[in-house]
């Protein structure tokens, strides 16, 4: 198994759109966007979503308070393992709740460690890109997540920094150094 990051190509479409009927199955209240959009690209083939992460990339017609982000798929081989979404910027909202990285395991992979893996992973796309330090944030209930953070954090460095709440709903924050220390 060679668990790799790569920025999403139409040759990993056959695992991704079994994916994606896994996603719609058993929808998370932690979904995230990257996620998200898949689901509503598989009605065009994904010809819209690959020009829009492109672009997004690139800094290129972002909505308004986006910042530019890279959208990643974790993959083994030619499977589908996961999404990773990476913010190079942080605005004072996403300092709040969203952090520089968003990720999201397809439903049949979870609980195999592949979210530690990759964030691993995204962590040196992180450093890449010029960033020291990422903030990752999870709702508070969200268990999974916060483990992930946790261990990711012992492995690698960072700092559990206050939490945020807001209207009732408290995110978990964390930040993690990109390279080992």
């Amino acid at each position: 198994m060679v668990l790799r990051l790569v920025k999403p190509d139409k040759k990993y479409l056959p695992s991704v759109y079994k994916a994606v009927e896994e996603y719609k199955s058993d929808l998370s209240k932690f979904e995230i966007g990257a996620v998200k959009k898949m689901i509503g690209a598989i009605k065009n083939n994904f010809s819209d979503y690959f020009k829009d992460t492109k672009n997004n990339s690139l800094g290129i017609n972002l909505e308004p308070n986006f910042v530019p982000d890279t959208v990643f798929w974790l993959v083994d081989d030619e499977k589908y393992i996961g999404t990773f979404d990476l913010r190079h910027s942080l605005t004072p909202a996403l300092e709040q709740s969203g952090g520089h990285i968003a990720y999201q395991i397809r439903p049949s992979e979870r609980c195999k460690g592949y979210a530690c893996k990759g964030l691993e992973l995204c962590l040196e796309k992180a450093h890449d890109i010029g960033l020291k330090r990422v903030l990752i944030t999870c709702k508070e209930e969200n268990a999974a997540s916060y483990a992930v953070m946790r261990k990711t954090m012992r492995k690698v460095g960072g700092e559990e920094i206050e939490p945020f709440a807001q209207n009732g709903v408290v995110n978990k924050r964390i930040r993690l150094y990109t390279q080992k220390l």
